[in-house]
């Protein structure tokens, strides 16, 4: 299985993060730490995570940790 494709449904549940993370001007580790919490990010794969680091400006290896 390639774990590195990107499923759509899931970008736009982090497209919802990062709009409330800005809008409440929370930092960025506070959508780390709500990935965790929310049970439909049990489903994302290496490509969503890389997605999200990227969009969040941070490097591959916190994708890696996220994924794991």
């Amino acid at each position: 299985m390639n774990n590195f494709y990107v499923i759509p449904e899931n970008q736009i549940i982090v497209d919802e993060l990062i709009e409330s993370q800005r809008y409440y001007c929370y930092r960025q580790g506070w959508i780390y730490y709500s990935l965790l919490e929310d049970k439909r990010s049990k489903i994302f794969t290496l490509g969503d995570c890389l997605k999200i680091a990227s969009k969040l400006g941070y490097k591959s290896g916190w994708a890696w940790h996220l994924w794991r």
